[in-house]
């Protein structure tokens, strides 16, 4: 399961919805691009040490991974960005490299970020956007 940054953060603020979620779940994923968006908000947060810490934290259990871009998630986000193009959404660059990893590893990916329903044809049920 791969979790885009606002899961990340709602998980680590204990929200419910997500928690019930991964409880379950064996293998989670942080994409490189959602490292750099916490990193960038715990910047201009005022508890970024502290953020920081629980990012580490939470990244050194065994069962926490980094998916790292290679060349074949260069095909996926241009598959993905040319959806999004064809369909008028605009998403952000890091939105679409989140999409184009999991899309690559085949797994599920986990939003609260309504704007992904884009990808639903190529998704399908590996796309959960919760409320």
């Amino acid at each position: 399961m791969i979790l885009d940054t606002n899961a990340y953060s709602a998980l680590a603020r204990g929200l419910p919805a997500i928690t019930e979620l991964v409880s379950n779940t064996t293998e989670l994923t942080l994409p490189l691009p959602v490292i750099a968006e916490l990193r960038y908000g715990f910047a201009k947060g005022s508890q970024a040490e502290r953020n920081e810490q629980l990012l580490q934290r939470f990244m050194a259990q065994p069962q926490i991974t980094t998916a790292l871009p290679t060349l074949q998630t260069t095909r996926h986000y241009a598959e993905l960005q040319l959806l999004c193009q064809k369909k008028g959404k605009a998403l952000s660059h890091n939105d679409i490299w989140i999409a184009a990893l999991a899309h690559e590893t085949n797994e599920r990916l986990v939003t609260f970020d309504k704007d992904f329903a884009v990808f639903t044809e190529v998704f399908g049920d590996k796309l959960t956007i919760l409320s």
